[in-house]
């Protein structure tokens, strides 16, 4: 038994989250690969750990709190058996900073125990997420929770979240010396504030969420052909996305949709940005 649920945040969050969702499984499962992403994840487990599997082969457990930092590649992938009971925050690139004032390079291409980083707060949010399967009823608990933060006092958003979601929003489709040219600052400005908050330059930015915005458009329509949806995301011709597929996802188009699983929850609940 597979179940996979996903929905969007309300509308007062949905700027610092992307979506929520659940899993829950019963059996054993194909590793399942986890493409590069920009998302950070908070990702709650209430039945048996999940497995992380390393390129090298190595397997480490899940924990019962994980928050997963944004991969700019490709380097593991997920193996489930027994009962699986899992629920997942995926929250926009800047929402750690802006919600948790901690910045996302610091979290940047690994994980950790959630109360390492954010605190034990989530252990609070834990316990009361573990008191109720419904899918529905964890999302009001855990909106409940974020709306707390938002209430703290967390100053003015910096010019790298206007420039962070731009670049979420045209789908990495917009030149970097433009992005500079919009938030008023030189394009070294702008590399050293990617750097410095993300750990990432945005080029590399940019080039992860126009992968992002292809594979979510394939996951939402199966049905197009990948020349559309090369077309669609921007790039020059096929050949260029299946050469990004190898960077960030280490497959090609084809065999990476075909062990996706559920990676990209309903791409991420059918965001359009």
């Amino acid at each position: 038994m597979r179940t996979v649920q996903s929905a969007p945040a309300s509308p007062g969050l949905r700027p610092f989250v992307r979506a929520f969702a659940q899993r829950t499984l019963t059996g054993t499962f194909d590793a399942q690969p986890m493409p590069a992403f920009l998302e950070t994840i908070i990702h709650f487990d209430f039945g048996d750990p999940m497995r992380v599997q390393r390129p090298d082969g190595s397997c480490e457990i899940a924990r019962p709190m994980s928050l997963v930092g944004p991969h700019t590649h490709s380097v593991t992938s997920l193996q489930f058996q027994g009962t699986i009971d899992s629920f997942a925050i995926f929250l926009e690139p800047m929402a750690l900073w802006t919600l948790f004032r901690v910045p996302s390079r610091l979290v940047a291409e690994t994980h950790f125990d959630s109360r390492d980083v954010l605190g034990h707060p989530l252990e609070g949010l834990w316990n009361v997420l573990a008191e109720s399967s419904i899918f529905l009823e964890r999302i009001g608990l855990a909106e409940a929770f974020l709306y707390r933060q938002l209430c703290l006092d967390r100053g003015a958003p910096t010019a790298t979240s206007a420039a962070v979601s731009l670049l979420t929003r045209y789908g990495g489709r917009i030149t970097i010396t433009d992005l500079a040219w919009q938030m008023n600052l030189c394009v070294r400005e702008l590399e050293r504030a990617f750097i410095r908050e993300l750990g990432i330059t945005p080029k590399r930015f940019a080039r992860v969420a126009r992968f992002q915005s292809a594979l979510d458009a394939k996951v939402r329509c199966p049905e197009k052909s990948w020349l559309d949806i090369s077309v669609g995301a921007g790039y020059h011709d096929q050949m260029h996305l299946i050469h990004e597929f190898e960077t960030f996802c280490g497959l090609s188009p084809t065999v990476a949709m075909s062990r996706l699983g559920d990676s990209r929850p309903s791409a991420l609940a059918s965001w359009q940005g």
